[in-house]
């Protein structure tokens, strides 16, 4: 297995996209390091971000940890998805437009209690912008925050 070491590297961007569903690079890279003893201070799959992943996407939770977790690449784990998948990445539309909102209002304060902390930490970012959790963590983490669709 090709894990990134997470206390030296970030995973992939909340947007980056393999065979078409976003989200399901970092959700690997996250699984990975999780596995492999090196996830850090990320919280381990399945954070909030996954299980709405999976929750949309109508996924098995553990099967697909067992699968990546086997070693399986990324192609493989793009092909398992579009098998087992209730929706596919043709229908990740909505699924990008919710990424790309903004939080709703009763989580709001548990994301600018986040960007609190993170400013603490890291006060030379500028969390203009950052409305919901993918935005915070693309500022946090230096990644483009893509155009709304």
């Amino acid at each position: 297995m090709n894990a990134k070491d997470l206390t030296k590297e970030y995973p992939r961007s909340p947007y980056a996209e393999i065979e078409g569903f976003p989200w399901l690079s970092r959700l690997i890279d996250k699984v990975r390091a999780k596995h492999a003893g090196t996830i850090g201070a990320y919280i381990p799959y399945p954070c909030g971000s996954d299980k709405r992943f999976v929750a949309y996407f109508g996924l098995d939770t553990a099967a697909l940890e067992t699968l990546i977790a086997s070693g399986a690449s990324d192609a493989e784990v793009a092909a398992w998805c579009k098998a087992h998948a209730a929706k596919g990445p043709e229908e990740a539309g909505e699924y990008r437009k919710a990424q790309l909102a903004p939080i709703a209002a009763e989580r709001r304060p548990v994301l600018e209690e986040s960007i609190k902390e993170l400013k603490a930490e890291r006060p030379e970012l500028d969390f203009t912008g950052a409305d919901n959790f993918s935005k915070m963590i693309c500022i946090e983490e230096g990644y483009p925050i893509p155009p709304a669709v």
